[in-house]
């Protein structure tokens, strides 16, 4: 058995290596083909990923005249003129509460409102009002020759022709004696003469009587009292009280968005210039890793894809730079916008923390908002004057008692136009205008219903923002720890793999990377505690606190800090 087994082994190294007689023999490897085999192979097809240029026709020229530009153009600075402005969070909230145009605006429409207190209130008293006036009148009327010629035709002609001729004719031809008819001739001679005269006088009296003058001026004054107007007036003076009022409210909310703007606009801007800082650091950490890198590679301790890599890292690093450059510009001039300063002023940002940790009660901080949230106030004294309003508008249905005086004079009037003085005192009721009425006061009564819906509807608003901030302001915490323990470990990190590429056991790679790693959370910390910081904002606003205004008794207690203290 055992022979066997030996004999089995002995002839296996023939079996494999046994050709078929009937396959030809391989032919042996040329001497080149081993030698390119044993060198570093060349792969048949070479490798292409594709560029960025591919498919883009002058692309290169493009690029490489931005290059140009900016060269010339060198590294952009601001034009400032003047010494610094330093600048901390109060500041700025006392210079845009003071120097906003939003402010001026929210002032002037305060001054409006009030002003139409006075407008309803003038209704209630004396209108005095005073005209004058010129009236020219050209009217067609009879001459005193028409006025003769018409009395001539009638009184005349009958009284000569009937009168007369009757009488001579009666007295001569039918009157049978002489002494009768000479007699009666005489008298209606004289009858006649009368008549005439009597024509001519009256003629003369009408013409005097019907002459009008050229030109009448009429002189009048006049002076009007509202004695009782269903009590319109007093309801629309107290409606434009209480709007007055809202409107000063409303002023309240414009400074209060105001000094959120110009908190997060310090904020936005003291933390560009902290992430400016971070990526200088992040710069100057990697050219002295790609100084080092150059280092290695000239005493032939790393290849040059080593330094390759490291350009390339301290490229994008620098374009970091630039990009938060450019932030920072950005921030300080809305910054200026909201403090109300010209864009070329220099501004210094003082780098305190404004904040610390507080725990308040939310139920407390809903409390407190109810209560002097501006936007609330406002509603309520509009609630005020919607009532005042339906009362206004029901007045329509009551009568109305008014007093008249009046004073005119009309030069070359005449008896047409008499002068002097007139008193009147007149009572209006109103019994039907179409149902214009009742539906005034359905309109004014659903004004009512939707302010009020209003205000259901903010004070569900505002408790949720209290409630978002609180929950912002423990985000922010949490990342503030997290990121802070980050930093740290990412400070180690970079520290060991420095000194591991420097003595030689570790790669240029794990310095970039360490460096990156340390780069990112020293980002997220700064950006973490600009959170910290507008939630803190953010919950003062939603409850209605101000630094402007000292807080009432009994305020709750926020984040807020002066000089390292507590705000009080």
């Amino acid at each position: 058995m055992k022979r066997t087994i030996l004999a089995l082994l002995t002839l296996a190294p023939c079996a494999v290596f046994a050709q078929d007689p009937a396959q030809p023999a391989p032919a042996s490897p040329a001497p080149a083909a081993v030698e390119a085999a044993n060198s570093n192979p060349t792969p048949s097809s070479e490798y292409s990923r594709g560029s960025l240029l591919d498919g883009y026709e002058s692309l290169s020229t493009f690029l490489g005249e931005i290059d140009a530009f900016l060269a010339s153009q060198g590294t952009p600075t601001e034009a400032t003129a003047g010494e610094p402005l330093s600048l901390t969070a109060e500041t700025c909230v006392q210079m845009a509460l003071t120097q906003n145009a939003k402010a001026f605006v929210a002032q002037d429409d305060v001054d409006a409102a009030k002003a139409r207190i006075g407008q309803a209130r003038s209704a209630m008293l004396p209108q005095l009002s005073g005209s004058m006036g010129f009236a020219h009148t050209e009217l067609n009327i009879r001459t005193g020759s028409s006025a003769l010629g018409s009395m001539g035709g009638s009184s005349l002609g009958g009284g000569f022709g009937g009168g007369f001729g009757g009488g001579l004719g009666g007295g001569f031809i039918g009157g049978g004696q002489q002494g009768q008819g000479i007699i009666g001739s005489g008298v209606l001679l004289r009858g006649a003469i009368f008549l005439v005269a009597r024509s001519v006088i009256t003629n003369r009296l009408t013409d005097k009587a019907m002459e009008v003058p050229d030109v009448i001026r009429e002189d009048k004054v006049s002076l009007d009292q509202v004695l009782y107007a269903g009590g319109q007036i007093k309801a629309a003076m107290k409606a434009a009280k209480f709007l007055a009022e809202s409107q000063e409210w409303q002023k309240e909310v414009t400074l209060a968005e105001l000094e959120f703007e110009a908190k997060k606009a310090y904020y936005d801007a003291a933390t560009s210039e902290a992430l400016v800082r971070v990526a200088e650091a992040s710069v100057r950490t990697f050219e002295r890793n790609r100084s080092d890198a150059q280092q290695m590679f000239d005493v032939g301790m790393t290849s040059s894809f080593e330094v390759l890599r490291a350009e390339t890292e301290m490229g994008s690093r620098k374009a970091t730079l630039v990009e938060a450059n450019n932030v920072k510009r950005l921030a300080q001039a809305n910054l200026r916008r909201i403090i109300a300063v010209p864009q070329n002023t220099p501004v210094a940002l003082a780098t305190k923390l404004d904040w610390q940790p507080a725990t308040p009660n939310l139920d407390e901080l809903v409390k407190y908002a109810n209560e002097h949230r501006p936007e609330i106030l406002a509603l309520k004294k509009g609630i005020e004057a919607a009532k005042q309003d339906i009362a206004r508008v029901r007045g329509q249905f009551k009568p109305q008692v008014g007093a008249n005086i009046q004073w005119k004079n009309t030069d070359n009037g005449g008896s047409s136009a008499p002068d002097g003085w007139t008193f009147n005192v007149g009572i209006q009721q109103d019994f039907y205008k179409g149902g214009k009425r009742k539906y005034d006061v359905a309109e004014a009564k659903a004004r009512l219903s939707s302010i009020e819906h209003q205000l259901e509807d903010v004070e569900q608003l505002i408790e949720l923002d209290v409630t978002q901030a609180l929950i912002q302001i423990k985000d922010s915490m949490a990342k503030i720890s997290s990121e802070n323990g980050t930093r740290k470990l990412a400070e180690e990190g970079l520290r060991l793999a420095e000194l591991r590429f420097q003595e030689g056991v570790g790669t240029q790679g794990d310095t970039l990377d360490a460096e990156l790693a340390l780069t990112n959370a020293e980002t997220a910390l700064v950006q973490a505690m600009r959170d910290f910081a507008i939630a803190n904002a953010s919950l003062e606003r939603a409850i209605g606190k101000s630094w402007s205004k000292a807080d009432p008794e009994g305020a709750p207690v926020t984040g807020h800090t002066q000089n390292g203290e507590p705000a009080k």
